[in-house]
């Protein structure tokens, strides 16, 4: 009876330790199931969201993680593991919907959330928790949101039409012959850069079309390499709504003589001339369509931002500098221009319009971005009279434009008389103000962590 009883004990204890060790195994499995899951939901972000583009405004939390979501619902459209329509945003960040085994024995939960403050170099974690079982792993892993480079960061010059440069016309760097680049996006025309007379680029020419060429005739010379079949860079967006609310002065006609006027907006099919010594200061807000002239002694200090044109008309929707109109952009002082200061490193936001200048206008301190442009006389390149009665002329003074210049259409650059354009590079903002790019998801390698 005893040895009954003993044997009676250890079969039970074998039993209890049998039962141990499997909850031990079913737990040590559920726990790796678990984890395998969460680094699943990793890769799964990893995939489908690592380099890829967001379009839109990323600047924000809120508008970044709209931008993820719109993407997310999009690849996933087609999907039988993820409802696509379920993935939600708020401003707390992006929630994927819960990811379930078909045995239903294991499930994925996926969050998407800035993990520091918002600027060039925000960082993204992506927060995955597996469960198995009673088992739950999370693991986690960074991605870098970082703004696209744009042709205005790439070259002094860019066209999505043909450049042309005759007579003297020169394109040069201020710093160095570099910041003289020009890039000719054109498919349609052949020569896509040409150059003749004794017109001059001080930096590289390229051109996007494999199939046209890079031409020079007489005196005309290129400083720096030139390239056929170079990939066509991304183009800005414009963004005018940041500016409209300071436009907070209806303006209906044009001004000559010396008055001074402040952060106006003009009405479409105003065409008004500004002309003598009329000063603009601020914003220039112009409605579509218009045609407006800046002539004579016209000083404007601050910038050019037009609406998008409805109607697709060069014709009907022109900015011209002639005689001796100035841009500065650059916004004086005065509280009614608060918060307009801040929103730098842009002087014409012109996209569906001409825009031209003449005689010896000059333009310095901002990018300029339009639908075509052309420059003629001694525009740009400062040069002005001794005095009022004396018809001889001083040498050119160096009159730079900040940033570059942008060539939105299929149009025309021109580049004509003695019109020198002076690009100026140097610590230079690669997103200036109302200009906007697409935003990319990079992968943060060694980020990943449990």
């Amino acid at each position: 009876m005893i040895f009954l009883a003993l044997f009676a004990c250890l079969a039970v204890a074998i039993a209890t330790t049998s039962d141990t060790n499997l909850a031990v195994a079913r737990n040590r499995i559920a726990s790796q199931q678990a984890a395998a899951l969460a680094e699943t939901g990793i890769q799964l972000i990893q995939r489908n969201l690592g380099g890829v583009n967001l379009s839109g405004d990323c600047s924000s939390a809120s508008a970044l993680y709209e931008a993820i979501a719109e993407k997310l619902e999009v690849l996933w459209a087609s999907s039988t593991m993820v409802d696509a329509a379920d993935v939600a945003w708020n401003d707390a960040g992006v929630t994927v919907p819960t990811i379930t085994l078909d045995d239903a024995r294991g499930k994925i939960d996926l969050q998407i959330a800035v993990s520091n403050s918002i600027d060039n170099n925000t960082t993204v974690t992506i927060t995955s928790t597996g469960s198995c079982g009673n088992a739950s792993r999370t693991a986690r892993y960074n991605m870098m949101v970082q703004q696209g480079q744009t042709a205005l960061s790439l070259y002094g010059i860019s066209s999505k039409s043909a450049v042309r440069l005759t007579g003297h016309g020169r394109i040069q760097g201020l710093n160095s012959n570099d910041e003289g680049s020009v890039l000719a996006a054109t498919y349609s025309t052949s020569p896509a850069i040409y150059l003749s007379g004794n017109a001059s680029i001080t930096g590289d020419a390229k051109i996007c079309n494999p199939d046209a060429s890079i031409k020079t005739t007489g005196q005309a010379t290129i400083g720096g390499s030139q390239s056929v079949g170079v990939g066509e860079p991304e183009w800005p967006s414009v963004d005018q709504s940041i500016f409209r609310p300071y436009a907070t002065n209806l303006r209906t006609s044009g001004a000559s003589g010396d008055v001074t006027l402040s952060n106006i907006r003009i009405p479409a099919g105003t065409n008004p001339t500004f002309s003598g010594k009329a000063t603009l200061n601020g914003i220039v807000y112009v409605e579509s369509p218009n045609i407006v002239t800046f002539a004579g002694n016209c000083t404007l200090a601050g910038l050019i931002v037009c609406e998008q044109p409805s109607v697709d008309n060069l014709n009907a929707n022109k900015i011209t500098f002639s005689g001796n109109a100035s841009l500065s952009a650059v916004v004086p002082a005065g509280s009614q221009y608060d918060g307009l200061r801040d929103l730098t490193g842009s002087a014409v936001l012109a996209p569906g319009y001409s825009v031209k200048f003449s005689g010896q206008s000059n333009a310095v301190g901002g990018c300029m971005v339009a639908s075509e442009f052309e420059f003629t006389g001694q525009a740009l390149t400062g040069k002005k009279k001794k005095n009022e009665d004396d018809d001889s002329d001083e040498a050119p003074t160096v009159t730079a434009i900040r940033g570059g210049i942008i060539n939105l259409r299929d149009s025309g650059f021109k580049v004509a008389g003695k019109a020198t354009l002076t690009i100026d590079r140097s610590n230079l903002n690669d997103h200036p103000a109302g200009l906007t790019s697409s935003y990319k998801l990079v992968c943060i390698s060694g980020s990943y962590s449990e």
